[in-house]
């Protein structure tokens, strides 16, 4: 991840705002090093910013990406020594935000390897660390997100954290109180930073809760439940405000152009002009299937102004409630996001990086069929996509494989190791699909490689536990009964053969 970002040499890769960013930074007051003052429109990822800018137009609530960028923004003079402007303002790199993020990266695996490791357990100690940082190294498609102003890398941060979380509970036994405690915090942390980062990757928050319920430490009756629970109710008393919160501002700002979208480009898509008299539009309004809001802001749509326009929450509901029921345009929409999991890389936000140097000018951007405006050119696209079997694929085996080591408790004695792994494998996976369902409920298929982005990296992360249960499950299988992970030869197997528990 680090090498990718090159974060002291200037050429750092990022992702570059589609005018969005502003909820971020002037949050912070900061404003874009440019001669037109956007950070938006270039072409470009605008890296370079000043101090001293406008107040956000609508106050932003408190989420995890802006305390990361406040935090980065107050340190900004120890790592800059360049005088201030004439005006007061000084620098402020986009680059230092990516240190930030590697340095709690790099702090996560550190805590999960503390938690988990063990001379006993020196491949699976390896395989917690590695899992969630493999897809990071090997492609820049997630990690260039950690040069931008987007709430992505927080999200992305969260959910790799409670991944570490959950690998370093998998690989210990209940009896080590320290190391599942200090795991649970760290599953904990990562999900209150996910679910606090946007409304839409609540999912990871939620999945962190349930799996923290789930945890056991100890084996004496019903203390063994007790911090596990406490861990969760920790995570929703620290993340329910602010979640409430973003919602709450995702609404105020783009209420209308969600409901839109969810109505237009996704609802009579799947389901056909049998939806418009639910929705309260008349038979003209099929004409617009499939288009974006920001096409012609709704403009000329028959019927769009008594409903979406001057009643986007109550259309928004009752097409939520169309969707409800009718389960299969739920689960069409559900598989469509599933298929943008297989397009991460999201070239339309350019990665090439300004500099240290103010922006003057402007870049062509890139017209991909993920950012087109007319959803027949994007189902176009994935309906030609190889490999469209993959994610769904990944996610019915992950579910299964969890659901097969709580009701087959008796696999437990040949490895627990590989028990535990398969039931992170299966928390990832219903997280991947919590984050594509509140993204095609949220704004339908606008920016949906964007908006499922986490979801990918989930599923990537997904692959490696499940491969790397079979590794530790075979190896067990054909090792002597003191191999570590194995059962049978451990002290707690004998005590606690028969129950079922999380590992």
């Amino acid at each position: 991840m680090v090498w990718r970002l090159d974060l002291v040499g200037g050429d750092a890769i990022g992702a570059a705002d589609n005018a969005d960013g502003a909820r971020l930074f002037c949050a912070v007051g900061l404003t874009p090093d440019t001669t037109d003052g956007r950070a938006s429109g270039h072409g470009i990822v605008v890296t370079e910013f000043r101090t001293g800018g406008p107040a956000c137009r609508v106050p932003a609530p408190t989420s995890s990406p802006g305390l990361v960028l406040g935090a980065t923004v107050a340190l900004a003079p120890l790592l800059d020594r360049t005088p201030a402007a004439p005006d007061g303002t000084t620098r402020f790199s986009l680059e230092w935000l990516g240190a930030a993020y590697a340095g709690l990266f790099g702090l996560g695996a550190g805590v999960a390897a503390a938690a988990a490791g063990s001379r006993r357990r020196v491949p699976a100690a390896a395989l917690v660390v590695v899992a969630p940082l493999a897809p990071l190294l090997v492609a820049p498609w997630w990690s260039r997100f950690l040069v931008s102003t987007y709430g992505e890398p927080a999200g992305l941060l969260g959910a790799a954290w409670v991944v570490w979380g959950l690998l370093a509970v998998a690989v210990t036994r209940p009896d080590e109180r320290g190391e599942r405690i200090t795991a649970l915090g760290l599953v904990v942390a990562g999900g209150v930073v996910a679910a606090t980062a946007k409304p839409g990757f609540l999912p990871v928050g939620l999945a962190a809760v349930v799996a923290c319920a789930l945890v056991t430490v100890g084996s004496r009756a019903w203390r063994r439940r007790v911090p596990g629970l406490v861990a969760a109710a920790l995570a929703v008393g620290l993340a329910a405000a602010p979640v409430l919160a973003g919602i709450r501002y995702q609404d105020d700002l783009y209420v209308v152009p969600n409901t839109h979208d969810l109505i237009f480009t996704a609802i009579l898509p799947e389901s056909g002009p049998a939806a418009l008299a639910p929705l309260g539009l008349p038979p003209a309004a099929w004409q617009h299937s499939g288009e974006h809001f920001y096409l012609d802001l709704g403009r000329g749509i028959p019927g769009w102004d008594a409903t979406v326009g001057t009643r986007p929450v109550e259309t928004r509901a009752v097409a939520r409630r169309w969707i409800a029921e009718h389960p299969v345009v739920l689960a069409r929409m559900v598989h469509r996001g599933l298929l943008a999991t297989l397009r991460p890389e999201i070239p339309y936000l350019v990665s090439t990086t300004a500099g240290p140097r103010t922006v003057s000018g402007t870049l062509p951007v890139p017209d991909v069929p993920e950012g087109a405006q007319r959803m027949g050119v994007t189902f176009a696209y994935f309906d030609r996509l190889p490999g469209r079997w993959v994610p769904p694929a990944v996610v019915a085996l992950a579910l299964l494989a969890a659901a097969a080591s709580v009701v087959v408790p008796r696999f437990a004695r040949r490895s627990t190791t590989a028990l535990g792994l398969l039931r992170v494998a299966g928390v990832l996976a219903a997280a991947a699909v919590g984050t594509v369902l509140l993204a095609v409920l949220g704004d339908g298929y606008v920016e949906v490689a964007k908006h499922v982005w986490l979801a990918s990296y989930l599923l990537v992360v997904t692959v490696i536990v499940l491969a790397g249960s079979a590794v530790v499950g075979l190896s067990a299988a054909g090792a002597p009964t003191w191999w570590p992970g194995r059962g049978r030869g451990t002290p707690a197997a004998g005590r606690d053969r028969g129950r079922r528990r999380w590992r």
